[in-house]
């Protein structure tokens, strides 16, 4: 059996940029991991931050915390967008394909002022959230886990 984090990522990355506001509130638009230089700010990032697994009597339960952050030259236009993410994120039901999802919230948040190499101030704002999702185990690892394997 195989996790893959990928529907994960997708439902997550599909929810936000299903929402129009902040897709018009974005410019630079949503990033994997690193914007590349010279990106028009403001844009998202988000990238998987921690991935446990905890296997349960017949499924398997997966905790994805995303970082997900805003970069602007404004702390204000910062701070808005990052509301907007709250509100889009925030116990949200995402379409985890083959998974249900049982519950999207944000668990940690962040505020970073820095600079970049033009010495212009960028605001980072944002936080993690965790995706709590639970999969069928395959029926084939399930007498293993249920006590109707037979011991001869």
């Amino acid at each position: 059996m195989t996790v893959n984090l990928a529907p994960i990522k997708q439902a997550l990355v599909h929810t936000l940029r299903s929402d129009p506001a902040l897709k018009a509130a974005l410019p630079g638009g949503f990033h994997e991991g690193f914007a590349p230089p010279k990106t028009d700010h403001p844009f998202l990032t988000y990238n998987v931050h921690y991935a446990p697994i905890d296997y349960l009597w017949g499924s398997m339960i997966l905790e994805v915390g995303f970082d997900v952050f805003i970069f602007s030259e404004s702390s204000v236009d910062a701070d808005n967008i990052d509301a907007l993410v709250f509100t889009i994120l925030h116990d949200a039901e995402l379409p985890v394909s083959g998974q249900s999802t049982l519950i999207c919230r944000r668990v940690s948040s962040l505020s970073l002022p820095d600079s970049n190499e033009e010495g212009r101030k960028i605001y980072q704002v944002g936080g993690i959230y965790e995706v709590q999702t639970d999969q069928p185990l395959p029926s084939r690892l399930l007498g293993s886990f249920t006590g109707d394997a037979v011991i001869a």
